[in-house]
């Protein structure tokens, strides 16, 4: 069975921000909407700034899909997570069951509202985003059912992100593997992006993280395209 999943090498990631463009470009998503993010990690112990690519997690047990009351939320059997807009009621209640903060709600108004509203006739159905419904990271799931890699991964250009399915045992994302962790695995979300990082700066992304998500990010305030995290 094929399990798709996302390595982030901390170590080639040099903060460009390609993937979070070539994500808002790919998937023409809203004003403020960022399916893809960069964390900027500024730490004085350890002399340096280290930048963090984070979206959806395509979790493995994924709280999300329990919260929605509409059944709006499903999980492939390759380990996609998607949303259905139509079944989507607005509730909220996944934004808040998700522990990394990533869904985010499709605002009212395009950066073009009439121009908008002619492309949306012919526009493909993953650039179709419905206002005030659920949104967050696809993994590029109609290119990945073309056999091309999610948007962010082809786009990056410092090798960062390695995408694959972890079942296939000669794939280059099962040999990075025993080098890589999830973040906030305490969750018990069983994530499936992982993160190449050393031990010390693991623990203070997770702090970033967490520090977020308790004012709100997860539903009122949406982490932003480029947070700054000074750790002392």
């Amino acid at each position: 069975m094929t399990r798709y999943a996302i390595i982030v090498d901390l170590n080639r990631c040099t903060g460009c921000m390609t993937c979070v463009l070539a994500c808002k470009e790919e998937n023409d998503t809203g004003p403020g909407v960022w399916w893809n993010k960069i964390l900027e990690i500024e730490s004085e112990d350890l002399d340096n700034i280290n930048y963090v690519r984070y979206a959806c997690m395509h979790c493995d047990s994924p709280p999300c899909v329990d919260a929605c009351p509409e059944g709006a939320i499903s999980r492939r059997p390759d380990g996609i997570v998607l949303i259905d807009q139509e079944k989507c009621k607005a509730h909220g209640e996944c934004a808040g069951a998700c522990p990394y903060g990533v869904i985010e709600i499709n605002p009212g108004q395009g950066y073009f509202s009439e121009k908008k509203k002619t492309i949306e006739k012919t526009a493909p159905d993953f650039q179709r985003h419905l206002p005030g419904k659920a949104s967050k990271c696809t993994l590029c799931v109609h290119r990945i059912d073309r056999g091309k890699d999610p948007a962010c991964v082809a786009g990056c250009p410092s090798k960062a992100l390695i995408f694959g399915d972890l079942d296939d045992p000669n794939s280059k994302i099962r040999e990075k593997l025993r080098k890589a962790g999830p973040l906030l695995g305490q969750k018990k979300a069983n994530p499936k992006v992982f993160y190449i990082i050393s031990g010390s700066l693991f623990y203070l992304i997770e702090n970033s993280v967490k520090r977020d998500l308790r004012a709100g990010a997860s539903l009122d305030r949406p982490l932003y395209l480029l947070n700054r995290y000074n750790c002392k």
